[in-house]
């Protein structure tokens, strides 16, 4: 598994994007929360093809373009789950 992490450059809302690749296809899940937790929602996706340049959307609709290094892959996750995340600035 896959996973990213950012804040979604339209809604402004934290999203965290999960997903694995299998031969011609790439499946996973986008999910979003804003930081008062009134926003908590998500989708899952499928797309055909190859993981390189692949695009998905916030559930706002924003474009997520996946990158070709995740921020963590299956078992390099620690205990501590924490992500900061980079400022809108």
């Amino acid at each position: 598994m896959n996973y990213r992490w950012l804040e979604c450059p339209q809604c402004r809302c934290h999203v965290a994007v999960n997903w694995t690749v299998s031969p011609g296809r790439v499946s996973g899940s986008v999910r979003r929360w804003d930081s008062g937790r009134s926003i908590n929602d998500g989708k899952p996706f499928v797309l055909e093809g190859p993981a390189d340049g692949a695009i998905v959307s916030c559930v706002c609709g924003a474009a997520i373009p996946l990158p070709s290094r995740p921020d963590a892959v299956g078992g390099e996750r620690t205990d501590d789950l924490r992500v900061t995340l980079p400022s809108g600035d």
